[in-house]
């Protein structure tokens, strides 16, 4: 072979080259939240070494969660690159889009940009958690802005919530569509519809692929108007005559605008009761989305009961029967300003969210004993969803015409459900993910990548602080199954100073308990009886002993599993 032939590449390697030198880098769609479960919302866009993040939301906890006050999305992914980020963009102000947005910037310093209702949120948590130095950017809709490779137009949309937006992602590998939550009413409170030309002027150009809100995929038809509410709030305002006390998401302007503008109308004071509404209505009314006359507002120093019943409109949280809210003590007798009694309506006007079911049923029976009428939306018209349904979502798809599509927010049967919907209108290649995933688009076409990014919950108590996940199984594990503590005296010389006490809680029936307890004692002596001195000094074998003997016998037993904690004592 010849010298120049060992230095100049073949035309086929030279071709090789050329084509490792034009390619594009990969864009990567990786959410770490909100797909499989409602809330939780988290999307991070990637094109090469650059990214940004769509929403960054929390989850209420269910039952389950014992102890734990807030779940947030596990950012390990982002925290371990965060140069990577250029911007985090946020589509609007509930909790399950920027309740996270704290733990987010205590790591990742970049700017952070949304509506101005949204970032008066925003800025509110960031003050209750002590950050400061946040580079909040409002940005108004058609507003462009320029992120690293991306240049990322904000859209209006209707929802439940003043300041939404859909997102125009445009990247070298083609524009994305991120339609955030969204609905089509035709008739909003505020006169704000969702910018259809907008979104069907980027279909006409071409949309590479749509994320687009799942929640509402399995609900036929089109969703009603806000309005609606208004009317049936109206009526229920003009013969009621007693107190009135609604519930509402804390952030839902409009509904709060409504109850407010009914209040004036019928000559009723408004009471707001409950921390995180009274923070928002302040923050909205600063800001101008919010308007209250002077004399709707009683004193700073006056009740509800310095009132006559016709003359009050309570507006409290506790939508979801959480039970430190507000209306959840009111429905026990517990709370100081307002006892809830015989004459009172009691307005839901807000959807349960799924697994807050028992809570809320709670909440109403209380109420109804304490002789309320409860309206919600299974009796009355007083809420309609922000969540687009299967026409407006079949709308949607048909004005963008996406060639991929990514269904978001929401469990798998609603990603499924709606990768169906889009497949009938004749957009075929509809790709369901979940958390931790990775949908690839290169060279013009997508796949999910095999392996998943880090991903996970985080739960969070009332301090703030992280509850590691094996202590909230635990907390589960003792509220199913109860705990049994036993405890032997052991001397010196390996032998057993007396019987074993056994100590149980949540486990046993008082009828019962005193039997079993005798024959597991029984049990526990013959088994130290028949060990060696050396193993019962082996402190650390003689408790696994114990726990593997109490295992066995209350799993054959009575098919639980408890806690067991040996405790040995050195006499």
């Amino acid at each position: 072979m010849s010298e120049s032939e060992t230095e100049q590449p073949s035309n086929s390697a030279t071709q090789q080259l050329s084509n490792l030198a034009t390619q594009q880098p990969a864009l990567r769609i990786i959410p770490l939240g909100g797909l499989g479960e409602i809330g939780m919302n988290l999307m991070v866009y990637e094109y090469g070494d650059a990214a940004i993040i769509v929403d960054c939301g929390m989850m209420f906890p269910d039952a389950a969660t014992l102890g734990v006050d807030v779940i947030v999305p596990d950012m390990e992914y982002l925290f371990d690159r965060p140069e990577r980020v250029k911007a985090v963009f946020l589509t609007h102000g509930h909790e399950d889009h920027i309740g996270a947005v704290p733990f987010l910037v205590e790591t990742v310093r970049v700017p952070v940009y949304g509506m101005p209702l949204t970032l008066g949120f925003v800025r509110d948590k960031l003050e209750e958690f002590g950050i400061d130095g946040v580079d909040l950017r409002p940005m108004m809709p058609r507003d462009v802005i320029e992120a690293g490779p991306f240049r990322v137009e904000a859209i209006q949309v209707t929802h439940s919530i003043v300041d939404a937006l859909g997102l125009a992602i445009r990247t070298p590998a083609g524009t994305l569509i991120h339609t955030g939550d969204f609905k089509i009413d035709h008739t909003p409170v505020d006169g704000k519809r969702t910018d259809l030309a907008r979104f069907a002027a980027y279909g006409e150009e071409g949309v590479l692929a749509l994320m687009s809100d799942s929640t509402n995929a399995l609900v036929p038809g089109h969703g009603k108007s806000e309005k609606s509410v208004g009317s049936a709030l109206a009526n229920i305002f003009a013969h009621a005559t007693g107190r009135i006390i609604a519930t509402t998401f804390a952030s839902h302007i409009h509904r709060v605008q409504q109850i407010v503008d009914l209040a004036r109308k019928y000559k009723r004071k408004v009471f707001f009761i409950g921390r995180s509404l009274v923070d928002n209505v302040e923050t909205a009314e600063r800001l101008g989305y919010l308007r209250i006359a002077r004399e709707l507002r009683p004193g700073s120093n006056a009740k509800p009961a310095d009132f006559a019943d016709r003359e009050v409109v309570i507006l409290t949280t506790g939508t979801q029967g959480e039970p430190s809210s507000a209306l959840s003590r009111m429905a026990i007798g517990e709370h100081k300003q307002v006892e809830v009694h015989s004459g009172d309506v009691v307005i839901f006007s807000a959807r349960t969210i799924p697994g807050n079911e028992r809570a809320v049923s709670h909440v109403i029976d209380n109420l109804y004993r304490r002789g309320a009428e409860v309206l919600n939306w299974e009796n009355a018209d007083v809420h309609v969803s922000g969540h687009a349904c299967e026409e407006e979502l079949k709308l949607m798809l048909n004005v963008t015409r996406p060639k991929f599509f990514i269904p978001i927010h929401g469990t798998l049967r609603h990603l499924v459900h709606h990768a169906r919907l889009a497949k009938s209108v004749g957009v075929p290649h509809g790709i369901v993910i979940t958390n931790g995933q990775v949908a690839q688009i290169e060279n013009d076409e997508i796949l999910v990548l095999e392996e998943r990014v880090p991903h996970g919950k985080v739960f969070i108590d009332s301090e703030a602080e992280e509850v590691p996940e094996i202590v909230v199984r635990d907390r589960q594990h003792l509220a199913e199954d109860g705990f049994v503590i036993v405890v032997v005296a052991i001397d010196s010389n390996g032998h057993v100073g007396r019987e074993p006490e056994i100590i149980t809680r949540g486990l046993l029936h008082v009828d019962e308990s005193q039997d079993i307890l005798a024959e597991v004692r029984a049990q526990l002596v013959q088994m130290l009886h028949e060990s060696r001195p050396d193993e019962l000094l082996d402190h650390d074998l003689a408790q696994e002993k114990m726990r593997a003997l109490l295992k066995r016998y209350f799993r054959r037993e009575m098919g639980r599993r408890p806690m067991i904690l040996p405790v040995i004592w050195e006499m």
